[in-house]
């Protein structure tokens, strides 16, 4: 079965079409909320039945050719939701930058002060702007799925985005690490 066959099934109310939905996409969407909600069996399985359901709820406006995408956004926006419900700040991980396996040792005390930096920096950020720098780059969400995630105009975060990335270039270089230019247009 293809998802456009899924994607008629559900679209004419088959509950067939949906177990085969969740036979092929279940394990992904778990690991979607997974990645979010690091290490909470329950909340992820929680979730994952939510998004069948929105998706069943929403069947008439699905698409196949956008389908694991559609299922990937809901499970991320889900997971995201959980979290800002709680109250819970998003998560950044103390080595949020990575580097080679085969740097100095000099240089693995200079990427730990840099992360610890970034990470120091980025939860300065107004909270909007922190949830939506994670969402973007920590998390992997385009500028339009974190913005329509968090009430936002994709104008409107683009700028807080660009503000952002300015704030962070100017707190790195008064510390003294000069990483080059970048400016925000095209962003």
């Amino acid at each position: 079965m293809t998802d456009g066959d899924i994607v008629n099934g559900l679209k004419k109310g088959k509950t067939k079409a949906l177990e085969q939905l969740i036979d092929r996409y279940g394990k992904y969407v778990s690991s979607v909320i997974s990645r979010i909600l690091r290490g909470r069996n329950e909340d992820c399985r929680e979730l994952s039945a939510d998004v069948f359901l929105a998706i069943w709820e929403n069947r008439e406006k699905l698409r196949a050719e956008n389908l694991k995408g559609y299922l990937g956004a809901a499970a991320r926006n889900k997971a995201f939701n959980k979290l800002r419900n709680e109250r819970e700040e998003l998560p950044l991980e103390e080595d949020m930058i990575i580097f080679d396996d085969g740097e100095q040792p000099c240089e693995a005390v200079e990427r730990k002060e840099t992360a610890l930096l970034v990470n120091r920096a980025v939860n300065d950020l107004e909270p909007i702007t922190k949830e939506l720098f994670l969402r973007h780059y920590y998390y992997g969400q385009s500028v339009a799925e974190a913005a329509d995630a968090l009430g936002l105009s994709l104008s409107a975060a683009k700028t807080r985005l660009c503000r952002g990335r300015q704030t962070l270039k100017a707190i790195l270089l008064k510390e003294g690490y000069d990483y080059g230019e970048q400016n925000c247009e095209n962003k």
